[in-house]
């Protein structure tokens, strides 16, 4: 079984094994892939400070978690086209920019399971796994009284295409 280093919070969170023998902390494939969808949740609840078009002249600062998170999406219709556009544009681009394991990211609406009123997402990626990478698939569902996203690992078997 191949096993991976963890990320900097894993290693600060004490996650994997050998967190408490003081060997080498090392993550299963599955950790990796529960720690980056936690990352992601993470990410998605997180507000951006400033915009990166605020930030433009400072490519340093634009990079920085002055942009971490999405954009406000409080005044944003859920039943708009363009703005369920920009809310999808808005997690691929940050997630290129703030999660270096993922790559190939794409980001596509698809139809919310019981509720009319929740707005779901299918988060497709390469994640790299120093030498190998895997192609991952994560749900994040958009809770709207709470604009609150939950995130979970997706069986690629039984998703459709993004739309």
């Amino acid at each position: 079984m191949d096993t991976y280093s963890p990320s900097l919070l894993d290693k600060l969170l004490g996650a994997g094994s050998g967190a408490r023998d003081g060997t080498a902390l090392r993550l299963s494939v599955e950790q990796v892939k529960d720690s980056v969808a936690r990352d992601i949740e993470m990410f998605l609840n997180a507000h951006q400070s400033h915009d990166t078009e605020e930030l433009r002249g400072m490519p340093n600062a634009a990079r920085s978690l002055l942009t971490f998170g999405l954009i406000d999406i409080s005044s944003m219709s859920l039943a708009s086209d363009n703005d369920r556009r920009r809310i999808t544009d808005a997690i691929r681009e940050g997630l290129m920019m703030h999660d270096r394991r993922l790559s190939n990211v794409e980001v596509g609406v698809r139809q919310a399971s019981g509720s009319a009123t929740n707005l779901s997402f299918t988060i497709r990626a390469q994640l790299l796994l120093r030498p190998n990478s895997e192609h991952v698939v994560f749900d994040a569902v958009l809770q709207p009284g709470s604009q609150r996203y939950d995130v979970s690992k997706a069986d690629k078997r039984q998703l459709p295409p993004l739309a």
